[in-house]
């Protein structure tokens, strides 16, 4: 019995230690039928155009890591010989799409892992020499249009991407078959049509791309008609179009009108169908199918951040209000900077062109900063203008009365004195350019804004100043999970005449805290008094540039140099004077943008304080 029962022990020992494969070492192919065996890594060896991430995601094997699977729930993903051989597949149409028609991808090196329930796999990819464009050819019935297109394309007029001596991509020629066609539509031939015929030599590696174009005849719009509006005035909706009856057919004339009746702002959806014939008539119908926005909304709002605390804020909305597309605006906030705004709203779309609104805005608020505190009511009248998809301007009129609580401002020096109570009055201009995508959490393009403001100089009032401020922010990708973000802001305010020297402290520039330079606190970067109270400035400058880095999933992660300071005399600017301080966070994107926390600290500075900062979307 004993020797019986050892022998089952040996056994049962047996059994669970790890039995070594020939897979093992990485030298051959293990398979077992009927056994999941889950993909933990996958390599790439020999790749050198594209890098791991591209051909990952061009196959249908991942490697999910057990926190992947976890946290964020995503499969696993497991091996057989079938799948290798289908993804060795999808490996050879990727970069044989990408121009690489001679490319060589050998079965995967299978690795094990934990008792083979695990797999390491590494595809080695020979790419081989790509094909390149010699030529592009435009043929067809219409040879004007088609020595227009040689010319426009030949001329940088972003007409082709797929150009001679680039490396031959699909998507490039099938980008650019939209693009023709495109360019052939906007031209007034709605019926257009493009093919490409592609010649390759594979001996010379070389590829002649045939476009033979057919524009068909030119059309023109025919006509127009419009349902579904019930409180908007049919006028109005169509002195937003971009066309009439009896032009010549355009899409981007389509695409721009769309765009300027949904400018309205009283439109759930806003559809534009031109209704062409098969047998391409030349006079096309357009039909408008409008589903207009409830006639009232309400939207709540609540959030935390280190500096504004708990915050809150309703916004109620009255469309046509009380016709004629107008929009009125209710809106109250609360937060610990700004215990309390009413604003109420009331937008005139449409006012001088599609492209224009006009908007009237009387406020109540009280602000508390760390330097002073303040009570205001006032009135805006301004006038936005859309110049361009990415370009626009605005111009207003405002009046302003502050009650300043002086028992906790720092007093100005120069002997200048700004009073309890004081009004404002005068005019502000502003143009942006943005072009920064997606808009909460852009990887590329950039904005610019430049805005002015003049003070008791055009209208009567205390403190004339001039007001000037700057600030340009860029977006690169540097990589499948690198974002380069730089910003710079300059502004300058110049006293005017009979002003003694003072600017209202609201008016003044101020630094420091989580949108500007983060290794300060709030508004605690710049010139103080005697008791260390922030006073402001007349000028300021500041810098920032900040890797973000993609970690996994939605979570990722930045690295920061802030630069900056206040001055509080325009003369006194003096970049020898500027600050510096550097931190990390981290960045949990959401639907509505990045979530994070940002530490930061001066460096190279006598202030050595490290700053924690909680932010709803990235610093800048």
């Amino acid at each position: 019995m004993k020797k019986i029962l050892i022998l089952k022990i040996l056994l049962s020992i047996l059994w669970v230690l790890p039995c070594p494969t020939a897979g093992q070492n990485g030298l051959a192919i293990f398979s077992t039928e009927g056994h999941s065996q889950q993909i933990r890594k996958l390599k790439f060896k020999g790749n050198q155009e594209f890098s791991d991430k591209d051909l990952e995601e061009a196959i249908s094997f991942s490697a999910n890591k057990w926190l992947g699977q976890k946290i964020f729930g995503k499969d696993p993903s497991y091996y057989s010989e079938e799948a290798a051989r289908m993804n060795i597949r999808e490996l050879t149409h990727f970069y044989q799409s990408e121009g690489f028609l001679n490319v060589q991808i050998e079965e995967p090196l299978v690795k094990t892992k934990k008792r083979n329930s695990k797999v390491e796999l590494t595809f080695v990819v020979k790419e081989n020499e790509p094909i390149t464009i010699d030529s592009v050819i435009f043929s067809g019935q219409d040879s004007v249009f088609n020595g227009q297109l040689i010319k426009m394309a030949y001329e940088g007029k972003k007409v082709l991407e797929a150009l001679p001596g680039k490396r031959f991509r699909d998507e490039l020629v099938w980008n650019d078959r939209d693009h023709i066609v495109r360019l052939m539509v906007d031209q007034g031939y709605a019926y257009a049509e493009t093919e490409p015929l592609i010649q390759t030599d594979t001996a010379a590696n070389q590829a002649t791309i045939i476009w033979n174009t057919d524009a068909g005849p030119l059309s023109y719009f025919g006509n127009i008609s419009l349902t579904g509006q019930e409180r908007t005035p049919e006028k109005l909706i169509r002195q937003q179009l971009s066309f009439k009856q009896g032009d010549v057919y355009s899409r981007d004339k389509l695409n721009r009108s769309q765009q300027q009746i949904y400018q309205l702002g009283t439109f759930r959806i806003a559809s534009m169908k031109a209704q062409l014939s098969r047998d391409k008539k030349d006079t096309i119908p357009v039909k408008i199918d409008i589903t207009e926005a409830p006639a009232t909304t309400t939207r709540l709002g609540v959030g935390f951040g280190r500096e504004d605390r708990f915050r809150t804020f309703v916004n109620f909305r009255v469309l046509n209000f009380p016709g004629g597309a107008r929009r009125l605006n209710f809106y109250a906030k609360h937060s610990a900077l700004e215990p309390y705004r009413f604003e109420v709203k009331l937008t005139q779309p449409a006012v001088f062109s599609p492209n224009s609104s006009l908007a009237l805005a009387p406020t109540v608020k009280k602000l508390k900063e760390s330097g002073y505190e303040l009570f205001s009511y006032s009135a805006t009248l301004t006038l936005l203008q859309r110049l361009t998809d990415a370009l626009n301007s605005s111009f207003s009129l405002y009046y302003e009365k502050v009650d300043l609580d002086t028992t906790s401002i720092a007093k100005v020096s120069d002997g200048g004195i700004l009073l309890d109570n004081y009004s404002k009055g005068g005019v502000t201009a502003g143009v942006l350019f943005d072009n920064a995508s997606p808009r909460f959490n852009p990887s590329d393009g950039f904005t610019v804004a430049f805005n002015a403001k003049s003070n008791s100089m055009i209208l009567p009032g205390r403190y004339p100043f001039i007001k000037f401020q700057l600030e340009a922010k860029n977006y690169q990708e540097m990589g499948d999970d690198l974002i380069l973000a730089s910003r710079i802001k300059f502004g300058i305010i110049h006293p005017g005449s009979g002003s003694n020297n003072v600017i209202p402290v609201e008016e003044r520039f101020f630094a420091g805290g989580s949108r500007s330079v983060r290794g300060w606190a709030r508004q605690q970067l710049g010139p103080k008094d005697d008791k260390n109270t922030p006073t402001g400035g007349f000028s300021t400058v500041e810098a920032s540039i900040e890797p973000r880095i993609r970690l996994f999933g939605p979570l990722s992660m930045v690295v920061f140099m802030d630069v900056g300071n206040v001055w509080q005399k325009t003369e006194d600017l003096s970049i020898d004077e500027i600050r510096f301080s550097a931190g990390g966070g981290l960045r949990f994107t959401t639907p509505i943008g990045p979530v994070g926390i940002d530490a930061a600290r001066p460096v190279w500075d006598t202030d050595n304080q490290w700053q924690i900062h909680f932010n709803i979307g990235h610093a800048f």
